[in-house]
């Protein structure tokens, strides 16, 4: 093992061992190698806890839930910039771009080696809102249109093949001069189809807006996000679930029963409490309370079908 593989896994290591909650994903290394050759071992260390927690926390979460709700932004962009490229790309869009993981999940280190571009692209980068990796991938599809559009819509593998592929070489400071502008003239919070209230509040999407208040947020504001956010996908994982068993049942046993309708009903109710406080994110008393109740709802009217469901089978 060479001298600078050595230093990238004691970095790595010290990381996760300080903050065990963090999970380590594919790609991290790359991130790190970046932090490595720019600040070199002994600044390394600190500026990688600071940027994991604070600012790549999504990506370090127990699932991939996080890194998705970036990736959900990419297409209402695509949208407000080009609806006629929106639409030829949809079938590759749908229902996650997951072309766009790699380059946005390591903030470009997998894909740039040129140590001067991936520098700069880290000062514009780091510098920036968490969003801002998402609208760079945007311009690089944008600036591709011509490219794009001459292949079949129906070809979405194809067309997901190509997108997950950076274009080289890349003009760098073009694409961000126009990233810019595509992020001032489509800002997150104006996006379609209420992307963006679908955010949680402890994501880096929102606790990176203000400049100000990152610059004064704390490893322990990191953990604490962290573990809020960690919360909110598990219980949206347990709706997500406990929704299934419903269609399930419901799709089994169509014929109107007597107090079917009552069960569906509680359910309905516990799904709305349930996802407008989780979307919410708030971590508030009452917000937690509201969750705490509609999962408890829903869990009611899926025993009461699954109770007549039992005794018409009897």
């Amino acid at each position: 093992m060479t001298a600078r593989k050595r230093e990238l896994s004691n970095v790595i290591t010290a990381v996760l061992r300080q903050h065990p909650i963090l999970c380590y994903f594919q790609g991290y290394h790359d991130i790190i190698q970046v932090l490595l050759l720019v600040l070199g071992a002994e600044a390394a260390g600190p500026a990688a806890v600071r940027l994991s927690l604070l600012r790549i926390r999504d990506f370090m979460l127990p699932t991939l839930s996080g890194a998705e709700a970036h990736l959900h932004l990419l297409p209402a962009i695509l949208y407000k910039a080009d609806e006629e490229l929106y639409r030829h790309l949809s079938g590759a869009t749908k229902p996650t771009p997951f072309f766009a993981l790699a380059a946005t999940l390591t903030l470009y280190a997998h894909d740039i080696e040129e140590y001067g571009d991936i520098a700069r692209l880290f000062d514009y980068l780091l510098a920036s809102e968490a969003a801002v990796p998402v609208y760079l991938f945007a311009t690089i599809v944008l600036s591709r249109k011509k490219e794009l559009l001459e292949i079949d819509h129906d070809e979405p593998e194809m067309l997901h093949s190509i997108l997950s592929k950076l274009p080289k070489p890349l003009n760098l400071e073009s694409l961000l001069q126009s990233t810019r502008t595509l992020f001032t003239s489509h800002p997150p919070s104006r996006l379609p189809d209420r992307v963006w209230r679908h955010i949680s509040a402890n994501s880096v999407l929102k606790t990176t807006q203000s400049r100000s208040h990152l610059a004064t947020q704390t490893l322990q504001d990191g953990e604490r996000y962290f573990h809020l956010h960690a919360a909110e996908i598990e219980r949206a994982d347990r709706m997500k679930e406990l929704r299934q068993r419903v269609r399930t049942l419901a799709w089994k046993y169509r014929r109107p029963l007597k107090w079917t309708g009552a069960a569906v009903v509680i359910a309905v109710v516990a799904l709305y409490f349930g996802g407008s406080s989780g979307a919410a994110g708030s971590g508030s008393s009452a917000a937690a309370a509201s969750r705490t109740w509609g999962l408890t709802a829903f869990k009611q009217g899926l025993r009461m079908l699954e109770g007549l469901v039992g005794c018409r089978e009897g």
